[in-house]
């Protein structure tokens, strides 16, 4: 119980620290780790190439084996986002998350930490700190090991939706109906195709209606030619 007292303390202190933008301050107040105590590894299985979305929840995989022969209490795991030119200059300090897991000696366990880079942070490369906080079960005393201190690459998060390449297509699309109406109209122009239209409606309007013509040899025609020899006679008497 007082163990658990004294982690909750010094967890006040990281987040205070945190607040602060120096969390370095306390952790160089821990015991650095004893040689053939932990030994630990980190994987990103979501981005292992460490090519981070800014604004996007990154996962970290934290694998720790006790190399010794006593248990040791694996206490919280802090993580900060630094710069690159100099490691003293935070630019981000994560939530540091809480564990409170045993590990006795010669086991190994694995440990799952989340945290998100702010997505107003520029893309460009930075330096990422991970460090595990644990304790001596028999000895309540706290030591850090750092388990991760690399460079890293912050992206631009993927958009769902690529407004500017649709904007684009549609532009592109317009410009290609602009040509082509445009290479239409001047090619009837140049090949005649217009004067081809005109000179058919020319022809059409010289092109009379012939009635006889139509009527020859029917009984309509007939009785037209008696009809018209009658009022021939009519019109000489």
């Amino acid at each position: 119980m007082a163990s658990r007292s004294l982690a909750l303390l010094l967890l006040a202190g990281l987040a205070c620290a945190g607040v602060m933008g120096q969390p370095s301050e306390l952790l160089n107040q821990l015991g650095a780790a004893t040689p053939g105590s932990l030994t630990t590894a980190i994987y990103f299985p979501e981005h292992p190439t460490k090519q981070f979305p800014a604004g996007d929840v990154i996962t970290a995989v934290i694998s720790a084996h006790n190399d010794a022969s006593k248990a040791y209490n694996l206490t919280a795991i802090v993580a900060s986002l630094n710069s690159p030119m100099d490691f003293n200059m935070y630019i981000q300090n994560f939530t540091h998350q809480v564990y409170f897991k045993e590990l006795p000696a010669g086991q190994e366990v694995s440990l799952e930490y989340k945290f998100r880079i702010a997505p107003q942070v520029p893309t460009r490369d930075f330096s990422v700190a991970v460090h595990l906080v644990y304790e001596d079960v028999g000895n309540p005393s706290f030591f850090s090991s750092t388990v991760f201190n690399g460079t890293v690459e912050v992206v631009e998060k993927p958009r769902l939706v690529d407004t500017e390449g649709i904007s684009m297509l549609m532009m592109i699309a317009g410009s290609f109906g602009l040509i082509a109406y445009w290479v239409f109209s001047n090619a009837g122009d140049k090949f005649g195709m217009k004067k081809a239209a005109g000179k058919k409606k020319v022809r059409a309007e010289a092109v009379a209606f012939d009635e006889d013509e139509w009527v020859k040899g029917t009984p309509y025609d007939v009785d037209k030619r008696r009809r018209a020899a009658a009022a021939s006679k009519g019109t000489k008497q």
